[in-house]
């Protein structure tokens, strides 16, 4: 090993407590970064295998009946490769000391759970036989979560008729990745089931033999999706065809692409503000090694090291550094993408999620940390470069201090004479204070802005569910139903008020854009349903014409007033021009709303209630259920209060836990930063506070003057750092939005106090790990060294 790399070695361990602290810091961006690619690679690649290998289609489309035969000739459609139909009905189930209403869909499978495309996976027991009409396979949330195994019998109601089922099997398949009950916002396997029972069998229970309600296909390469889907819809229109749609707009990969993006987020926003701090932290702790290391770099250069050696001694310095965040980062990084995949694996039902960090994901974080180091040395190291051989074996200029505006304001406003000194040096060095006060405003912000998504989750959770809907219970119909619904379930006892809401499945067209849609209806004096705007404004339907969210109008790149063509893909199938009369700010999907009457001159089938809302008493609520659940027409019944707490429960488990993580990573920077500063602090002014000692300061007043100016810093740093955090939350929220759902931005009091007790409680930590060197400084050594 050469003497300068015997050097290097020697500074890195007499400075391995600052090396650490940056290392730590740089492991932080590595460990986030190597966190989300990884899982989000492992999300991909575990998605992609599993839709090639199970078939998972390119198109869905549902109808209210068709012959079995329909499928063959969508089959023959331009780009199909394969289509095949099936029968998708949902049926309420009855599970012993359970009043609450469960539910769940059921699908036609071929004999032995064979099926051309979404093929079923058994996990446990075995496939249902085709004709056996009580045999069926669950799926495994609904299992698990319910107690369900193969041999255990329940009783369902399906298509008015009630069967007692026998569990063959548990299964998944990848049209079912993630599910949600009609209507709700979040997945409950407590209440929801996915079932699979042979085709015959189904055929029977629901009375459509050798007729399907659901088709799917999969695609060519080549294959045009816009063009399948418009000759799929036309082939469908004359059997109650509601609207094909691609993978995109199928709630199963919508939600896991959700997922998908916001990992792409997390890499791309966080790791920078890591990589950022650590920069300025080598950039100083650099500069101030090259300064007290002027003689050595002097002697080298007389000894005939170049340029170019002494300037990659000191970039191997900073890699070094580094090299330790890349080493704890990769594996902590390692460690929280696995704790994640377990996580997606509980959430999203795939048969194995493997967890893989490729070669790639940590090639590329590392050349990410190194490059940051790489950057944060150049200052340093040009400086190092300047210096002669002569220049550099001179001692350094000594530092000149005036009394100044500050110091004659101090005396007149009564700032002991350690304020002035505090005050004094942290002028002197203004770009060295500055990088302090932003690095540790900087996990200030971060902090705040991963807290926020509690908040902002939380008020959504309120919006939603407190006040844009009032009702107790939701009450779904298997197809839309004349009024004489509501005066039937107005007659149960207990019922208090009962409002009817109506749901059509129509496509926007605007121009060359075209979107979608379900146009929602509801009475214009009704209570139990509002919309309240992102403002928290309650938003009235409006008297004619459509009511679209901003972000579908933004889509459709509508303004008020605009006419767009309506086509409604169900019943009459109705094709109209209407004009849009306002936007809405939502939370919650890309909506459509319009009043009761215009719903009715779209559908023109005197059947204005596919759903009721319902104000109970809970005095009646388990015998209200009990009604409800033996109604032939009620398709299913969600709570309010369950959806509520199965959606803390999802906050709690999945944001509420990562969010520690954050304040870890957060808290590194704070130590990080603080550390460094306050080190270097000391390394300056060890010889003053020595002397400070010996005329006669007690050593609890020379740890003030260090002390003291890092919480000067510190102090600064929390209203920059609240600043930033509130601009760096705001666009997080906004790139973390989707189709499926938006964060609101409400920043709270207590968000901006628990982040700054953080980086207080981590500043105050590092603060008195430095003030013990202050406390056993060696006066005699220390006034003994040279300058």
């Amino acid at each position: 090993m050469r003497a300068i790399d015997l050097k290097l070695m020697r500074d890195l361990w007499h400075m391995r407590g600052q090396a650490l602290a940056i290392g730590l810091v740089i492991g932080g961006a590595m460990a986030v970064f190597v966190m989300a690619i990884s899982t989000q690679e492992s999300l991909e690649d575990t998605r992609d295998v599993y839709y090639e290998r199970n078939h998972y289609a390119d198109v869905f489309a549902n109808m209210t009946r068709a012959p079995a035969s329909v499928a063959q000739r969508a089959g023959a459609i331009r780009g199909v490769r394969r289509a095949e139909g099936r029968i998708v009905q949902f049926a309420t189930l009855e599970l012993d000391g359970r009043t609450e209403p469960i539910r769940a869909v059921i699908n036609s499978v071929g004999d032995g759970g064979r099926t051309e495309l979404n093929q079923l996976v058994i996990i446990a027991g075995r496939a249902p036989d085709i004709d056996q009409a009580a045999e069926v396979v669950i799926d495994r949330s609904f299992a698990e979560v319910n107690e369900l195994a193969p041999g255990d019998e329940i009783i369902a109601l399906i298509y008015g008729t009630r069967q007692s089922l026998q569990i063959v099997g548990i299964g998944l398949a990848p049209d079912y990745i993630y599910s949600i009950p009609p209507g709700d916002l979040v997945p409950d396997e407590s209440r929801f089931g996915i079932f699979w029972m042979g085709r015959e069998a189904l055929e029977a229970a629901t009375d459509r033999t050798e007729a399907i309600n659901s088709v799917s296909l999969s695609l060519e390469a080549w294959a045009d999706e816009s063009d399948v889907i418009r000759e799929l819809d036309t082939l469908l229109a004359p059997y109650g065809g509601t609207g094909a749609y691609g993978r995109d707009d199928h709630i199963s990969h919508a939600f896991l692409t959700g997922e998908l993006d916001q990992l792409d987020v997390m890499s791309r926003t966080i790791p920078p503000v890591f990589l950022l701090v650590s920069t300025f932290l080598i950039f100083v702790v650099l500069g101030r090694l090259i300064q007290t290391e002027r003689e050595q770099i002097g002697l080298l250069k007389a000894f005939g090291y170049s340029d170019r050696a002494i300037a990659w001694h000191y970039i191997k310095f900073a890699i070094a550094m580094a090299t330790i965040g890349i080493v704890f980062g990769a594996f902590a990084g390692a460690w929280q993408g696995q704790a994640m995949s377990a996580q997606y694996a509980e959430s999203f039902r795939f048969p194995l999620l493997y967890y893989r960090m490729s070669t790639g994901t940590f090639l590329s974080g590392a050349l990410l940390a190194a490059g940051s180091a790489t950057i944060g040395s150049i200052g340093g190291v040009r400086s190092a470069i300047k210096l002669t051989p002569a220049v550099a074996m001179a001692p350094p200029p000594p530092v000149i201090y005036r009394e100044g505006i500050l110091e004659r304001r101090g005396k007149m406003a009564g700032i002991t004479s350690i304020g002035q000194m505090i005050l004094r040096h942290l002028l002197r060095f203004p770009m060295r204070s500055s990088m302090t006060v932003i690095g540790v405003a900087l996990s200030l912000a971060l902090l705040f802005s991963m807290l926020s998504f509690i908040s902002s989750a939380t008020s959504m959770l309120e919006t939603h569910f407190g006040r844009t809907q009032r009702q107790d219970l939701t009450v779904t119909m298997i197809e839309p139903r004349n009024e004489d619904v509501l005066f039937a379930l107005a007659s149960l006892p207990g019922v208090m008020r009962v409002e009817p809401t109506r749901a059509v499945s129509a496509r926007l067209t605007n121009g060359a854009r075209s979107e979608r849609v379900a146009i929602e209806s509801g009475p214009a004096d009704g209570t139990l349903s509002t919309r309240i705007g992102v403002g928290g404004d309650e938003v009235p339907l409006p008297a004619g014409g459509l009511m679209l969210s901003r972000q579908l109008a933004d889509k459709l790149d509508a303004a008020p007033g605009d006419e767009l063509e309506v086509a409604v893909l169900e019943g009459r199938r109705t094709i109209i021009a209407m004009p849009m009369a306002r936007t809405i700010d939502e939370l919650v999907g890309t909506r459509v709303y319009a009043d009761s009457a215009t719903v009715a001159r779209l559908t023109r089938d005197a059947a204005p209630v596919s759903a009721v809302l319902m104000r109970i008493d809970p005095a009646h609520r388990e015998t209200i259920l009990a009604e409800l659940r033996d109604m032939p027409l009620v398709l299913g019944v969600t709570e309010r209060e369950a959806a509520m707490t199965r959606f803390r429960e999802l906050i709690d488990s999945s944001i509420a836990s990562m969010i520690w993580v954050y304040i870890g990573f957060a808290s590194l920077i704070a130590v990080g930063v603080v550390y460094n500063g306050a080190r270097i602090l000391f390394s300056e002014r060890a010889r003053e506070l020595a002397t400070l000692r010996v005329l006669g300061y007690h050593a609890r007043e020379v740890a003030l003057v260090l002390l003291g100016e890092v919480a000067v810093l510190v102090f600064v740093a929390i209203p920059v750092g609240c600043f930033a955090g509130y601009w760096m939350a705001m666009g997080l929220m906004a790139a973390f939005g989707s189709d499926l759902f938006r964060l609101p931005f409400e920043p709270e009091r207590s968000t901006f106090g628990f982040a700054t007790a953080v980086v207080l409680a981590a500043a105050s930590l590092t603060a008195v790990i430095v003030a013990r060197r202050v406390l056993r400084l060696d006066m005699v050594r220390v006034l003994k060294a040279r300058d």
